[in-house]
This record gives structure tokens, C-alpha cells and sequence, in this order.
């Protein structure tokens, strides 16, 4: 019987553990990028995180890395919705780059016939207006990814948005491991924005991002575009993969891109790109833990 003078919590709950580095090779041949902030496998570059700077928004979350990255959540919601009923809340999403910022593979995802080398429309004041083609694609990878993670039956005739800010990238991060890389860092920081503007979860969202190359190697890190050599391409599949990895590393979103012939890619390969994901993702949820267990205790 519960105890009625007190709200109880849940009775299905599970204790996050915090997984310690381990250096135990692998059967998977794992080569680290030559970034100086990811000189091995099973190190992260370091980061900076802060939640409830932004006053007028229910939560938000800052994020700096090397400082050259910095990503700014804000978190509106929920909030109610006018008119007919909805049984759970909806989510809508919106990131921005700054305009001075420069956008990864723009010449490729965005429209190239528009202004400002591939950047969206302009209205006659001289402001973007809308998303461009990255920054709907980054909304919707993230909107897919926060889904299954927040208990949305918890808050009816309710909307919760998100808007994400990209003020600052780092210029040797190019090319498509490069947009994934941003990516992973979005999750992240969105996550913790979601924590502090009090929203239940089931579970953090983290990410891991990788590469196979045609060789056969697996590359993680921070550049994974680095060796690419003057007159040649190395063609390669990117893979970006987010996790809840608190009770079976479900995963809730997948993204994978390439710029060489991906069809002789088989399922052994694609496990191998998944179970590397899955280490990074856990790593950083380790320090994410420990961020938040240092700031909510």
C-alpha cells in the first residue's frame, strides 16, 4: 500500500550506471582521427555545458566545445493549445544557424541558386526567412529522435518547442562527417534543455557518430573527413546513430550518409557501425550523468 501523506515516485524505475573507460581492444579494427582532442578511441572532445542561463524560456541548455562549437537550446512548453482536444502533447522544432555561420554540405543539400552561397530566401529587410534545406533536415532528425523519449500522454491538449541555435562551428569540422558531428552535439544539448525545463522522459537521448571506409576500417573522432587527400576523395559511409541507453540501447534515430558506393555494405559492417556509435553514445551519456548528478543533487 502507498504512503498517502506523501507523493511516491514511480515503481517501474531503473539507476543509471556510469560505464568507466575501457581500454580493451575490440574485434573491430577502430582508427582514431588525428584531432588533438581525439587522440583515442575512447575519448571524447572536451565540452562545456550550462542549463537554465535563457530566463524567459521554460528550459534551455548551452553547449561549448574546444571553443569553436557553441549550441543554444531553448525549451517553450508545455504549453496549452487552443482548440480541439489532442490526448498527448505535440512537438514542433526549429534550428537556426546564425548568419555568419556558415552551414555543412550547403552547396550540395541547400538550393545553390539562392543568395548568400545556398543560404534560404531573403525578404526585402535583408533577413532569412524560413529554413533552409540543413536546418529542416537537422529539425526533423532531432524532432524523430526526442519522440520516443519524452512521455508525451502526460501533458494533453499541450506543445512543447524547441528552438536551436547554432552560434558558432568548427571550421575543421567540414564536409558530411562533419554535419553529422554537429549532429550528435545537438541531441545532446536538446536533451538537457528538455531535463531542465522539467519535462519526464523515459530516458537521455545521446549520439554516436563513426565512419567505415572502403578499406574496411571503422574511424571515430572528432574531423573523420581529415584524410581526404589533395585530388582524390576517400569515399566512406558516415553513420550517426542516437541511443536511450539506460535499459537496452534502443535506438530512436539513425542517419546515414556517404559519398562512395555504399551497396556492398553488409549487415556485419552496419552492426560494427552501430555497436562503435554505441560506445561513443554511452560516453558521453557517462559525462552527461555525471554533469547532471552534480547539478541536480
Amino acid at each position: 500500500m502507498s504512503d498517502r501523506r506523501r507523493i511516491t515516485g514511480p515503481v517501474n524505475t531503473l539507476v543509471p550506471t556510469i560505464p568507466t573507460p575501457d581500454d580493451n581492444t575490440s574485434s573491430t579494427k577502430v582508427t582514431p582521427t588525428q584531432s588533438a582532442t581525439s587522440s583515442s578511441s575512447n575519448q571524447v572532445p572536451p565540452f562545456f555545458l550550462k542549463h537554465g542561463l535563457i530566463t524567459n524560456s521554460n528550459g534551455s541548455a548551452y553547449l561549448e566545445i574546444n571553443d569553436t562549437t557553441i549550441i543554444q537550446v531553448s525549451v517553450f512548453g508545455p504549453r496549452p493549445i487552443r482548440g480541439s482536444f489532442i490526448d498527448k502533447a505535440s512537438i514542433s522544432v526549429e534550428t537556426k544557424f546564425l548568419p555568419h555561420v556558415p552551414q555543412p554540405q550547403s552547396d550540395i543539400f541547400n538550393d545553390s541558386n539562392n543568395n548568400s552561397n545556398g543560404r534560404d530566401t531573403f525578404n526585402a529587410s535583408g533577413y532569412r526567412t524560413g529554413m533552409s534545406p540543413i536546418e529542416h533536415r537537422f529539425s526533423s532528425y532531432l524532432e524523430s529522435c526526442l519522440l520516443p523519449s519524452i512521455l508525451l500522454s502526460k501533458y494533453p491538449k499541450s506543445t512543447i518547442d524547441l528552438q536551436v541555435s547554432i552560434i558558432s562551428t568548427d571550421p575543421q569540422c567540414r564536409g558530411l562527417g562533419g554535419m553529422l558531428w554537429l549532429m550528435q552535439w545537438i541531441v545532446v544539448v536538446s536533451s538537457l534543455a528538455i531535463i531542465d525545463a522539467g519535462i519526464e522522459i523515459r530516458d537521455v537521448v545521446t549520439s554516436g557518430v563513426v565512419k567505415w571506409t572502403r578499406e574496411g576500417e571503422i574511424r571515430i573522432g572528432q574531423d573523420l573527413d581529415y584524410k581526404k587527400e589533395e585530388g582524390g576523395v576517400e569515399n566512406g559511409i558516415y553513420a550517426l546513430v542516437s541511443f536511450m541507453n539506460l535499459k537496452n540501447d534502443e535506438i530512436v534515430g539513425c542517419w546515414f550518409e556517404g559519398d562512395g558506393d555504399d551497396d556492398g555494405l553488409s549487415e556485419s559492417e552496419v552492426e560494427k557501425l552501430i555497436d562503435e556509435s554505441c560506445k561513443m553514445s554511452k560516453l558521453i551519456r557517462a559525462n552527461l550523468n555525471s554533469y547532471l548528478l552534480k547539478s541536480f543533487s
